[in-house]
């Protein structure tokens, strides 16, 4: 119940965030709605033993996508930018992170045989699609913010960068369970494990999660420069 509340409270400050920087009423009403709706999906979670881990992710993952808007919103305070911006890189991989939530498939049956597997299923892809949209947005908003004035050559090598070096950050939280607040609470942890993980195993996870996430940024990237009007 606890991760519920702060789940709640933490959509409402994005909400908050989102419509100071962008004084739009549409954007209001978006939040109202997506709360509303989260409010009743992740009720049934707090049911739901098998899932409840999603609840915490989401809170996680939302945590980069309010430090990209507050990133956005302090434009004019170069150095608050920048130390945000540190620990917004240090947060985004939980949010890409939650691709990897698929693997609790096996808990719910792939089969999809019965209508809890059927709902079980739904509520799964829409945490692990929620993460991400959250990540890869973020991603967008910083991206916007230093390479706007760039060419796009920048653009592209900021998601290349970034994909791996968050790919990397994935596979030790997923692997050698390393929290991100352990950089600072418990920094000789992170620096003995980090050192232990450098094998083939975690390369071609880097590799292979690193060009799905590129591949993902990239293809937000396009969608959102096209001009629908």
């Amino acid at each position: 119940m606890m991760h519920l509340f702060w789940l709640l409270y933490d959509m409402g400050y994005s909400c908050q965030i989102n419509n100071r920087v962008l004084e739009e009423k549409d954007e209001n009403r978006y939040c109202k709605s997506t709360l509303s709706y989260f409010r009743f999906t992740f009720d049934y979670l707090v049911g739901t033993n098998q899932l409840q881990f999603l609840i915490w992710n989401i809170i996680l993952a939302l945590i980069p996508f309010d430090l990209a808007l507050l990133i956005r919103y302090f434009k004019k305070y170069r150095l608050v930018q920048i130390l945000i911006t540190i620990v917004w890189l240090v947060f985004f991989p939980n949010a890409m992170y939650m691709v990897t939530d698929f693997s609790h498939l096996s808990s719910i049956g792939t089969g999809l045989m019965t209508e809890t597997q059927f709902f079980n299923y739904a509520i799964l892809a829409v945490g692990v699609l929620t993460g991400l949209i959250l990540g890869i947005s973020s991603a967008h908003i910083v991206g916007r913010v230093y390479c706007q004035k760039l060419s796009t050559v920048w653009t592209i090598m900021f998601y290349v960068v970034l994909s791996f070096v968050s790919a990397y950050g994935i596979y030790l939280g997923r692997f050698l369970r390393i929290n991100s607040w352990e950089i600072v609470s418990d920094p000789q942890k992170v620096i003995k494990l980090f050192m232990a993980s450098i094998s083939m195993h975690s390369l071609v996870f880097v590799i292979s999660f690193g060009a799905l996430q590129f591949a993902l940024l990239v293809l937000y990237h396009m969608v959102r420069r096209i001009n629908i009007d």
